[in-house]
């Protein structure tokens, strides 16, 4: 299911598929020539095999594929896997050198990245790196406690992805304050005013991805 599908500043193409996967099957995906893409897990138990590695996937994972590398997802749990697709395509010459020499297509486990928590909840870094289409891609997961913001109203240049695995919030998008919650996504301009504020009664969990 499409959620959301356009272009930006940096990226010629980009979009967010929503996947559904039943129990025992699996789907296979291929990076186009020009296309990175990352997949973040929703819900559900993953097995995924990547660059001839098997690996468990939880809630909150993630895998990140470089052009023309091949990925395949299969529900190894007992309830339905549930998981979004970015795939991007961007605007500058593709260096799949740059992108391998910095580092191969991956996977990493929510459990793995390490939790840094701060008076407001916490976060887990995950990206902070060029990629073979990006100078920067950055990605963090955020955990926001009850009644919190996640920090006052900002602008910055790159666009950014606010993907929200869990809670419900408010954000602040110019002067608009539509409620967001659990699996929606969120786009923002650049040098859009915005923030999140945790408006439920638990934390919030969310991924904000930027690019340039």
């Amino acid at each position: 299911m499409g959620v959301l599908y356009g272009s930006g500043l940096v990226l010629d193409k980009q979009s967010v598929g929503y996947y559904i996967t039943d129990v025992g099957k699996k789907i296979k995906f291929v990076a186009g020539e020009s296309e990175e893409d990352l997949i973040i897990i929703k819900s559900g138990k993953a097995s995924v095999t990547l660059l001839g590695e098997e690996k468990m996937l939880e809630p909150g994972s993630l895998v990140f594929v470089l052009p023309k590398d091949k990925v395949i997802i299969k529900n190894s749990g007992n309830e339905t896997l549930n998981y979004y697709v970015l795939s991007a395509t961007s605007k500058k010459i593709l260096s799949q050198e740059k992108g391998t020499d910095i580092g191969k297509s991956c996977m990493l486990g929510f459990n793995e990245l390490v939790f840094k928590p701060h008076d407001r909840g916490g976060v887990r870094q995950v990206f902070n790196r060029p990629t073979a289409m990006l100078s920067k891609f950055d990605i963090h997961i955020t955990t926001l406690n009850v009644g919190m913001k996640s920090h006052e109203p900002h602008t910055h240049k790159n666009e950014e992805i606010i993907l929200l695995l869990g809670g419900n919030a408010e954000m602040q998008i110019n002067q608009s304050h539509p409620k967001a919650n659990e699996g929606d996504v969120v786009w923002l301009g650049s040098m859009v005013s915005h923030n999140l504020t945790n408006v439920g009664n638990i934390p919030c969990l969310y991924y904000a991805i930027q690019w340039n």
